[in-house]
């Protein structure tokens, strides 16, 4: 393990600040959801979580881990297909979901887009629990409570 020389204290709540300098190195942002880990009495690993999700199409099915990204059977296929030439680019299609109003900088946050995925899960399946719900979007039941929350805030404004 690598001593970063970092000391931060809990605060009264029990909460701790992550230092900006480790949330720059290791692709950390604001709203990123953060998995723990105990090792052994005295060790706590945090790690950034990544859903088990494919890469290109977000589908749950048959996912393989793939240099470092998550690739279900049908997206590896159709990247690896034979029938297209060599160096041949693949032709990026929309997304068939309704894009939010952009904001000032016309990029949606990951919380915005997982918020409209969420949405549109409780609206495919109405009688979902929290936990069925965390599995259909690949993300921690934690991760959906926060986005109900939001969502919840967001409808009586």
């Amino acid at each position: 393990m690598k001593d970063t020389g970092m000391i931060r204290s809990l605060d009264s709540l029990g909460r701790i600040v992550v230092p900006v300098e480790i949330r720059m190195t290791r692709n950390i942002d604001i709203g990123d959801p953060i998995e723990f880990f105990i090792l052994n009495e005295e060790i706590i690993v945090l790690r950034k979580y990544t859903s088990t999700e494919c890469t290109f199409c977000r589908s749950l099915d048959h996912v393989t881990y793939y240099k470092d990204q998550f690739i279900c059977n049908s997206c590896l296929k159709e990247l690896s297909n034979p029938e297209r030439p060599a160096g041949e680019a693949v032709q990026p299609q929309s997304i068939p979901e309704a894009a939010p109003e952009p904001r000032s900088g016309g990029r949606r946050t990951k919380t915005e887009e997982m918020s409209q995925r969420l949405e549109k899960a409780i609206e495919d399946h109405p009688y979902a629990n929290q936990k069925e719900l965390a599995e259909v979007l690949g993300i921690s039941q934690a991760r959906v409570s926060q986005l109900k929350r939001k969502l919840n805030l967001l409808s009586r404004s």
